[in-house]
């Protein structure tokens, strides 16, 4: 990988933002390039020493083997521990904290409520990319909220979720990149600051105060168990890949009119079954997982595929990957808003995994495609968009959003 670029700022030696981006980016465009082709006999596919598994059989035996597949995710626990990054006992543990709220949430009881969300979200928002991205990060951000029984405080809870992706990016970038110590110890000071700035604004609200000791009491046999780190990763998980798929699918109308106002019928029809805008919201996690891969430890010695693999090797899962292999996909690195394997319903679910499979598969899913749904309802009725291109660019912090500033215009309807 390349080596870190270090400005100077005040005296003291931080990374280059543009440097960091550029190595995250950068590893994600590897697995899109390596995406939809045979790696040959012999040609095991590998990103640094990690060996990259993108078989939807091979993948489906790690993710359903939690034991063997361990959750590592490095440096990035640095923010906290949650229900993401634990295992054993102890993810049990803390699923139960989150796990009926997000099930009840997705309730269809619950349908109107989340359109109303958005439908009063874009109608109050300018029309401008830039405008309907604060206005889905705040519907995300309510409905959240509400699953919990809360309300939260729009312009500083998104203010503190920036300032969490920008500390996952170092993290992240630091897992690729070895840091010295004093940028270790930096980058784990803003990650714990950035925890306590959120515990002070829960704590401050009775509501959220009492519900952060519901999750304490939920967990009171987990050692060292904070209930504001469990709290922030679920909130930030939940609304980031939300926004991001809705902004993709935004993104994905703006490069195709005839698409774009299909869907727009579609939607205006309001009949139950929505065949092409399901359709496009797939296609959508196919071809930009909202969540482009992730890593294992193998608890021990095994084979898999082919590799001998060792007990503490980590192994990465891509899920690109998986999502362009073309023995399950006709034209897989092709974005086709019509994908006759998601109209005819015959994709095979091992191929098709953008909230994972088995038994640590997300738990908000659920409510993730009853929000894209009904955020894309909302938005596709109030506003239209146009590309002056369809250059694909994105911006990986953990999740795959597309990156800012592109040539999406936007007006309403």
């Amino acid at each position: 990988m390349p080596q870190a670029v270090k400005v100077c700022v005040e005296g003291n030696m931080v990374e280059n933002p543009a440097q960091i981006e550029s190595v995250l980016n950068n590893l994600v465009y590897a697995l899109f390039a390596q995406s939809g082709q045979s790696a040959g006999v012999g040609m095991p596919r590998e990103i640094g020493n990690l060996v990259i598994f993108d078989d939807p059989v091979a993948v489906d035996s790690i993710v359903k083997a939690p034991d063997l597949f361990r959750k590592n995710f490095s440096l990035i626990s640095a923010l906290g521990f949650s229900r993401f990054n634990t295992n054993d006992e102890d993810w049990a543990v803390r699923r139960t904290i989150t796990q009926d709220r997000y099930l009840s949430a997705a309730k269809p009881a619950h349908e109107q409520s989340v359109a109303e969300i958005y439908r009063v979200g874009f109608a109050g928002c300018g029309a401008s990319l830039a405008n309907i991205q604060r206005a889905l990060f705040a519907a995300a951000m309510n409905i959240f909220y509400k699953a919990f029984g809360l309300v939260p405080e729009i312009a500083p809870t998104a203010e503190l979720l920036d300032r969490v992706r920008e500390v996952l990016r170092r993290l992240q970038y630091y897992s690729w990149v070895t840091p010295t110590n004093a940028e270790r110890n930096g980058a784990i000071h803003e990650a714990h600051k950035v925890i306590a700035d959120f515990g002070s604004q829960l704590m401050a609200d009775p509501r959220s105060a009492a519900e952060m000791n519901r999750f304490a009491e939920k967990a009171r046999d987990i050692d060292g168990f904070s209930p504001i780190e469990e709290f922030v990763m679920n909130l930030f998980a939940g609304v980031e890949t939300t926004v991001t798929t809705a902004l993709w699918v935004i993104d994905r109308l703006g490069a195709n009119q005839q698409v774009q106002e299909r869907i727009h019928a579609e939607i205006l029809a309001d009949r139950a079954e929505t065949p092409f805008t399901d359709c496009i919201i797939n296609e959508t996690m196919r071809y930009f997982p909202p969540i482009p891969f992730l890593t294992r430890e193998v608890g021990a010695d095994t084979v898999l595929d082919g590799r001998t693999l060792r007990a503490g090797q980590l192994v990465m899962v891509s899920i690109v990957g998986v999502h362009q292999n073309p023995a399950y996909w006709e034209s897989p690195r092709t974005f086709d808003a019509s994908r006759k394997e998601f109209m005819e319903d015959s994709f095979d679910r091992r191929a098709f995994i953008p909230f994972l499979t088995g038994p640590r598969m997300c738990g908000g899913a659920r409510l993730g495609r009853l929000e894209v749904k009904e955020a894309v309802r909302a938005v596709v009725r109030q506003f239209a968009f146009s590309r002056a291109d369809d250059v694909i660019r994105f911006d990986y912090a953990l999740a795959l959003r597309p990156a800012s500033g592109l040539s999406v215009r936007v007006s309403r309807r």
